[in-house]
């Protein structure tokens, strides 16, 4: 169910204790995050590099809550993140490759979306209190940024930059393509998917402060990577790289003697080959045979 903005009942909040029974708070527990030196846990992703701040669990909770309330409200078609029955691949499938695209990603979107921009659109289109925009923008952002690893930064992310990326949506209209954005990874598809439109995109995105980098132009029937999913002439298709952990993470089960190694392989390796058949249908059957080797598995070794 979604709503108009001003249905919801993050809209027009007046006073700290109103936002506290809205966010299903005690005053008390309110005043105690906000009072809170430093709410997050830190660190620095080995893989990535990126560093991580992630709410602890009073916080966390009131992010969870924040984020389902935001999420309910109605939003553009081209949104494909933070909202109830869509995902990467549903943003990956509303490509083709029959006409040129241009994909363009906001660099470092949660470290560079300011605790100002998250304040202001509490204050300006949810018609909150100051005060309380204030207490929802510290609540929301860490070190004066959205957090790399709140549930709330995909949604709180999109609104803070709306009108961003309402620019782009124009943009892609008048240039006759169909634009969606997944957090920070925006593409456009169709007849005008051009360098002229990736140097106005790319503008656009400097006029709010940020900045638009791993820009990349693909031809008509060009197959292109979108959000981690392959889209071909054939149809959506899993990623060469993801189908190579696949086959990496088959060769080590078969490797193994049953123990808890093995298994714990063998639900990694479950997940993957499932979320792989969300892409392509054609893996649904290994997926099924390899969940039942894991069930197998775990009857025998008792755990």
């Amino acid at each position: 169910m979604s709503y108009q903005r001003n249905q919801s009942i993050l809209y027009k909040i007046t006073s700290p204790q109103m936002l506290a029974e809205r966010l299903r708070l005690s005053r008390a527990e309110l005043d105690a995050l906000l009072a809170d030196a430093d709410p997050y846990k830190r660190w620095v992703d080995k893989k990535s590099g990126r560093s991580i701040q992630e709410p602890r669990p009073r916080l966390a909770q009131g992010h969870r809550r924040i984020a389902t309330l935001l999420a309910r409200i109605e939003t553009p078609p081209y949104l494909h993140s933070a909202k109830k029955g869509r995902s990467y691949i549903s943003n990956a499938a509303a490509h083709s490759v029959d006409d040129g695209c241009v994909k363009i990603d906001v660099r470092r979107f949660y470290p560079s979306a300011r605790a100002q921009a998250v304040y202001h659109f509490f204050l300006d289109r949810m018609a909150c209190d100051g005060d309380v925009a204030g207490m929802l923008a510290k609540l929301l952002t860490v070190d004066g940024h959205l957090p790399t690893g709140s549930s709330a930064s995909p949604i709180v992310s999109y609104f803070a930059y709306e009108d961003l990326f309402d620019e782009l949506a124009v943009l892609a209209e008048a240039s006759g393509c169909r634009m969606t954005v997944y957090v920070d990874d925006i593409v456009f598809t169709g007849a005008g998917a051009t360098r002229r439109l990736l140097f106005e995109a790319r503008r656009a995105i400097g006029k709010w402060h940020l900045h638009g980098h791993k820009t990349k132009l693909f031809r008509p029937g060009q197959p292109r990577i979108v959000t981690g999913v392959a889209v071909t002439n054939n149809g959506l298709r899993l990623p060469n790289r993801r189908q190579v952990r696949i086959s990496e993470d088959q060769k080590l089960f078969d490797d193994l003697p049953l123990g808890r190694e093995k298994l714990t392989v063998a639900r990694r390796l479950t997940g993957r080959l499932f979320e792989a058949s969300q892409i392509d249908a054609g893996w649904r059957a290994r997926a099924e045979a390899m969940a039942a080797q894991r069930d197998d598995i775990q009857r025998k070794i008792g755990r």
